[in-house]
């Protein structure tokens, strides 16, 4: 079994469970508002593309991911917040946990 890549960015959700659809969402978030094709989603997450394709379905049944078009053979998806009341929870635990953790006193 291989074992995964350091992702490029470290979110909330991978420092909580470090699993290939944890990184997978902090790519997202961090990224919403923008198209990635699976390749950039891979490299970001720093997991195989064939991981991607295999997670994609468990984030697309939440309606959490859009795909927003084909270019060539490249299918480009984006954080999914306009259409899942849930996203916005996801937002939310991605941007203040990490603040929290900030102005806690050590």
């Amino acid at each position: 079994m291989k074992t995964m890549r350091e992702p490029l960015i470290r979110g909330t959700f991978s420092r909580l469970d470090d699993t290939p659809v944890h990184r997978m969402l902090d790519v997202l978030i961090l990224h919403r508002g923008y198209e990635l094709s699976l390749k950039e989603l891979a490299e970001n997450a720093g997991i195989s593309q064939k991981t991607v394709w295999k997670n994609l379905p468990n984030l697309e049944k939440f309606n959490l991911v859009k795909h927003t078009r084909d270019i060539g053979n490249a299918k480009m998806v984006t954080f999914n917040q306009e259409a899942n009341p849930t996203a916005d929870y996801f937002l939310k635990i991605a941007f203040e946990t990490p603040f929290e953790e900030m102005t806690k006193e050590k």
